[in-house]
């Protein structure tokens, strides 16, 4: 057959699947979020959109289902061999995005540059935290690692999902800033580019290995490309959802869902997050030493006003500081509201006639903070709300320098040790009310680093929410749901708890 004749039936064929509807497009989904990226290194962050950016391209040993579940990834099982060692042993046949294979010195890799001091850039792993008790990693043969704890730490499996696996060999060749800029990992869509402030592209990986059994379908990403588009602005994220530019469309205030339920395009999801909100007070200046004035502030707000007429219902009230979702979740009685307990609590301490206090907070508890403030000024306490930008308050906070703070706090993994410790120890950088109680952190210790017993841990972690409860630090206020806006194009999507937007299982309808 003649040059000329192939190429006619080429032709011919492809004329043929594109009338039967067989050819297609590229399938390019483009994510509207909020922030860029701080950098494409899995290994020097601790920033939301980061993360979820980042684990389109990356996997880790193990991962969460929507519904909480701690499955396989790149490890086809696991078992602890004692208190302080577990075994991983990992799937064979997995490449990275160059084609070379993934083995065992990945994963030594990988944990030694997140809990050993100075292996990145001569620096220190912001994300040494979530592995803290973890000292080691041993290769034991291509496709088997032994993790090494200092102590007892039964919740590892809990806080792994947030440790992506990078690439030894392409590391090492390239360094650590190189990569941060230009990445490859062995998840379903591989980098293109990343215009900062702009967007972060990435397209399908044919070669990738099927991702969580547990998360089907099992294979290569069903869309070519997907774009994480970055549109700090609500109301340009809204627009560009209803004008077809982006498809899912994250952090949906409550007020404006309708207007997304309104188009027959588009539909809003809905998922309880994982961030529990409160309202923190500086227990080492007065009147917040006193722990009588710390209760009288949780009585003084009505909790579920609030989360009725401000969040439209989309919101838990919790008593303390756990998520209902946690398996260690301790089912105690809210302070509830009452404003003349709060009156006699006030007037026992000593502060009858009121004091003034500000309300810091950031521009999305605006509303929020607003309305408190005025429900404390209902008990004879005189409180104003400001507005800050966290990259100042945080510095304030953190030097104790200010007394009431509106905030909230992720806890993706369930795991008490991942909220109290940030929260409510003084030696960790999330302790903005400089709460201190060894009662509270014996209980922690008994539970993270002296047993690994489930009913032990539970009864302990029980017991330090009636600690928490009682000495009341913060007012605890609610877990919110997360909305996100979503076009009805979209298929096989939906929102996950710990705010992970994974693309691998979705495609887009014609």
């Amino acid at each position: 057959m003649n040059h000329r004749k192939v190429q006619f039936l080429v032709l011919v064929l492809v004329a043929a699947l594109s009338v039967l509807g067989l050819a297609q497009e590229a399938k390019t989904l483009v994510v509207g979020i909020e922030a860029d990226a701080l950098t494409l290194d899995p290994g020097n962050f601790r920033h939301r959109e980061t993360e979820t950016i980042l684990r389109n391209m990356f996997d880790g040993l193990v991962t969460r289902t929507p519904d909480g579940r701690i499955v396989p990834e790149l490890a086809a099982s696991w078992e602890r061999l004692s208190d302080t060692e577990w075994v991983f042993y990992l799937r064979d046949g997995v490449t990275w995005h160059d084609g070379a294979p993934f083995t065992a010195d990945d994963v030594v890799f990988t944990v030694e540059r997140t809990v050993k001091e100075g292996r990145i850039s001569g620096m220190t792993s912001p994300r040494k935290g979530l592995l803290d008790p973890v000292i080691d990693a041993v290769a034991m043969g291509p496709l088997a690692v032994k993790l090494i704890t200092s102590v007892p730490f039964a919740a590892l499996p809990s806080f792994l999902p947030h440790t992506l696996i990078v690439p030894k060999h392409y590391i090492e060749a390239v360094g650590d800033e190189r990569f941060a800029a230009s990445p490859i990992g062995t998840g379903p869509f591989r980098f293109v580019r990343w215009d900062r402030g702009q967007q972060v592209v990435m397209e399908r990986y044919a070669a990738y290995y099927g991702g969580a059994a547990d998360l089907p379908p099992v294979g290569p990403a069903l869309v070519d490309r997907v774009i994480f588009r970055v549109l700090p602005e609500t109301s340009t994220r809204i627009a560009a959802l209803r004008a077809g530019d982006i498809h899912i469309a994250t952090r949906i205030p409550v007020d404006l869902i309708p207007e997304i339920e309104a188009d027959v395009n588009l539909t809003v999801m809905s998922v309880r997050g994982t961030r529990s909100a409160f309202l923190e007070m500086n227990v080492n200046q007065p009147p917040f030493d006193d722990v009588r004035v710390r209760r009288a502030i949780s009585y003084a707000i009505d909790v579920d006003l609030i989360i009725e007429f401000i969040l439209n219902g989309l919101a838990t009230p919790i008593p303390t500081i756990m998520s209902p979702d946690s398996p260690f979740y301790a089912p105690l009685t809210p302070y509830g509201y009452d404003p003349e307990k709060a009156k006699a609590l006030l007037s026992a301490a000593g502060y009858g006639a009121g004091f003034t206090v500000m309300i810091d907070t950031q521009p999305h508890f605006r509303d929020v903070a607003l309305v408190i403030a005025e429900m404390l000024r209902d008990v004879g306490i005189d409180a104003k709300v400001q507005e800050w930008d966290w990259g100042i308050l945080q510095g304030e906070l953190l030097a104790g320098r200010r007394m009431m703070h509106l905030g909230d706090w992720g806890n993706s993994t369930l795991e008490p040790n991942d909220i109290m410790i940030p929260k409510l120890v003084t030696r960790e950088r999330g302790n903005f009310s400089g709460y201190s109680s060894r009662v509270l952190e014996g209980l922690i210790d008994l539970a993270e680093r002296v047993t690994v017993d489930p009913e032990v841990r539970r009864v302990a972690y029980q017991i330090a929410q009636q600690v928490i409860y009682d000495d009341a630090p913060m007012a605890f206020l609610w877990v919110a749901q997360e909305s996100y806006g979503v076009s009805r194009k979209v298929v096989g999507w939906e929102p996950s708890p710990d705010s992970r937007i994974n693309l691998h299982d979705v495609d887009l309808a014609n």
